[in-house]
């Protein structure tokens, strides 16, 4: 059977970079349904087509993948708008931790992920931008099974 609109894939995948570096794979196989708003569209797109037992390599640029990298997506707060921030450990905020921030305080409002890139005396460097932004990415997938 060959994927199509619907389709109920598993697969096994390796993430590359454009140089061919690994930025992840699957521990355990992917199983989702074919129009899943959780699966990249382009990423989708790839697959079909496809048939259980092939092997398929394919790029995705940064605008298919997770978009642009936006500067003004990079912003510094000061450490006292952070106050009583820290991880669960009860430390000080460190460069690599994500915090999720909300753009209102109405209860619907989405949490937006934010990096921690700079940290200082006086304030904090966060980005909200994916951490794949910006990057064409490369991805070889293995089909297990199509229903």
């Amino acid at each position: 059977m060959r994927i199509n609109p619907g389709s109920t894939v598993t697969l096994r995948y390796v993430l590359m970079d454009e140089g061919g570096q690994v930025l992840s794979e699957s521990s355990e196989p992917l199983t989702f349904t074919v129009g899943d708003p959780e699966v990249l569209p382009a990423f989708q797109e790839a697959l079909m087509g496809l048939s259980a037992g092939e092997t398929h390599t394919f790029t995705l640029s940064p605008e298919e993948a997770f978009g642009p990298y936006r500067e003004e997506l990079v912003f510094r707060v000061p450490r006292a708008q952070l106050q009583g921030l820290s991880d669960e450990g009860g430390e000080e905020l460190r460069v690599g931790d994500v915090l999720q921030l909300y753009t209102s305080s109405a209860p619907e409002a989405e949490p937006i992920l934010a990096y921690v890139t700079q940290v200082d005396a006086e304030s904090v460097e966060l980005d909200a931008n994916h951490p794949l932004a910006g990057k064409a990415l490369k991805y070889q997938v293995t089909i297990l099974e199509v229903v």
